[in-house]
């Protein structure tokens, strides 16, 4: 397993900076300042206000804002293995400039603030972690047994309360192909899930002699990129990446654009959510139509289908507009039209979703000269309450800024 590289190279980042940054400059076509940013043209609630923070990043995952007002990216650099690095943004005027300091990571995506003040950082295979604030960047392997085989590799996490690891298993299939025989008209088990170890899961990883040692916290879920635990109550939610192409599977049904539906699910212990066997409000797949449902856990809300829930964090600014407390605020990065926006989930005051999920960034419409197509995909929050959001379409690491 290679180790990291640590990159002195300014010439060659500012030579990548510049080109994928002026490709980033024009598809958006910044309007004004946004706390001294430039300001973006897109549909934003009201009450916000939208900065474009830093250009040519790659292919930017998971953000991590930093106390002393710096913020971590993490470049993912596409899906080959060794490409990733981890970058460190600083403000300098009216933008945000990158300096690298990891190179030759292995597919990266999240990235966290620990309880013990270091950043954890996740590559598709492991978990690593560093002292921010030490000069330089030296990481320790936490976590090494991360499986990196299949469809859904990537490792996101989130901590609990407890100091307690949630990290996500994401099937290595889209609904347990090449495991079933579609000849057979009984229930089949599907070794992804029902197996061990679990590839369609949530793991929980908890300290023990020194060692982080891991149980199945849940199980039945796809890909669980969008993860995040609620200060109040502990409880850890859950963003669900369903299936593809059910359309095929059923006949009469013209496409997938709409089903089967993403999900928000409230993490039990023990619990099992359906995949493959059973999807939306626990109804029997086309490959599984002898599958029981009634025993696994219904989803808390369905959202819309293939929006593609990759990041989602707990909001309650004090300085965010009315409205916009309490809640989830998550990324719908998409491929598919129900996609490219930034929604929030209302939750009540016992800590449950309440009512539908209202719109914080929209209009990456791709019209020429005035709005582009954008993903968004990872989110964080500051102490200050801007949401920091990377998109990856463009490149691009984003500020939503509550005004007062």
């Amino acid at each position: 397993m290679p180790f990291f590289r640590f990159s002195h190279t300014a010439v060659a980042l500012a030579l990548s900076c510049a080109s994928l940054g002026a490709y980033a400059a024009d598809a958006y076509q910044p309007q004004g300042e946004c706390a001294g940013l430039p300001r973006l043209n897109l549909k934003v609630a009201q009450g916000f206000c939208l900065g474009l923070a830093a250009t040519g990043l790659g292919m930017p995952r998971g953000v991590l804002p930093l106390a002393d007002g710096s913020v971590l990216v993490v470049d993912m650099g596409g899906w080959g293995r060794g490409k990733g690095r981890l970058l460190k943004l600083v403000r300098d005027g009216k933008q945000y400039q990158p300096t690298v300091l990891l190179t030759g990571l292995n597919r990266p995506y999240g990235i966290q603030l620990g309880p013990d003040g270091w950043v954890y950082l996740g590559e598709d295979d492991r978990i690593v972690r560093f002292n921010p604030k030490e000069a330089s960047v030296t990481p320790q392997v936490v976590i090494d047994d991360h499986p990196s085989e299949g469809r859904h590799p990537l490792t996101s996490f989130v901590f609990g309360k407890q100091g307690e690891m949630y990290v996500n298993v994401g099937a290595p299939t889209d609904n347990c192909e090449g495991h079933i025989e579609a000849s057979k008209p009984v229930l089949q088990s599907c070794p992804d899930v029902d197996g061990e170890p679990v590839h369609a899961g949530i793991r929980k990883y908890v300290q023990q002699d020194g060692k982080w040692a891991w149980t199945v916290v849940a199980r039945g879920l796809r890909n669980s990129m969008a993860l995040a635990v609620h200060p109040k109550t502990g409880t850890l939610w859950q963003g669900e990446n369903s299936r593809d192409y059910i359309n095929k599977k059923i006949p009469g049904l013209k496409n997938d654009d709409n089903l089967p539906h993403e999900e928000l699910n409230k993490i039990v212990q023990g619990g099992n959510y359906g995949w493959p066997y059973c999807y939306d409000d626990n109804v029997a797949s086309p490959e599984f139509p002898a599958a029981d449902c009634k025993g696994m856990i219904k989803p808390a809300r369905l959202w819309p289908g293939h929006a593609a829930p990759l990041g989602m964090v707990y909001y309650n600014a004090a300085k965010a507009p009315a409205g916009w407390r309490d809640g989830l605020v998550v990324t719908f990065h998409g491929y598919r039209s129900n996609g490219y926006r930034l929604v929030f989930q209302p939750f009540n005051a016992a800590g449950e979703p309440a009512g539908n999920f209202k719109e914080l960034i929209a209009g990456w419409k791709n019209i020429d000269g005035k709005q582009p197509m954008g993903a968004p995909t990872d989110v964080k929050a500051d102490a200050q309450g801007t949401l920091w959001v990377t998109e990856d379409r463009n490149g691009t690491l984003l500020a939503l800024v509550p005004q007062q």
